[in-house]
């Protein structure tokens, strides 16, 4: 994502920081999502759901954790991706009997 606007590099640099952190903090992270794809998505959440101010007095913990929840939750979305008819029924019917 290129960009000449100084508050967009700003807040893609605050968040390429948090998720190469995030990244090696977390084996997962690196394993299973592309570095530049969730850059890129952290960018749009955030250039949508807050104003450049919001986004700038946002603690780096509670950031931190923000960066952490999306990552998740985009991990938690590729479960099943590749499984096969069988283990999709099987992985379906142990969250049922949960």
């Amino acid at each position: 994502m290129l960009s000449t606007d100084p508050k967009q590099e700003s807040m893609i640099k605050r968040i390429e920081q948090v998720v190469s952190i995030l990244m090696e903090e977390r084996p997962l992270f690196k394993e299973d999502i592309n570095y530049a794809e969730m850059v890129e998505h952290l960018a749009k959440v955030f250039a949508e759901n807050l104003s450049f101010e919001k986004f700038n007095i946002i603690s780096e913990q509670s950031f931190k954790n923000r960066c952490s929840g999306i990552m998740s939750l985009q991990l938690l979305g590729k479960i099943g991706e590749d499984f096969t008819p069988e283990q999709m029924a099987i992985f379906d019917e142990a969250i049922k009997r949960k």
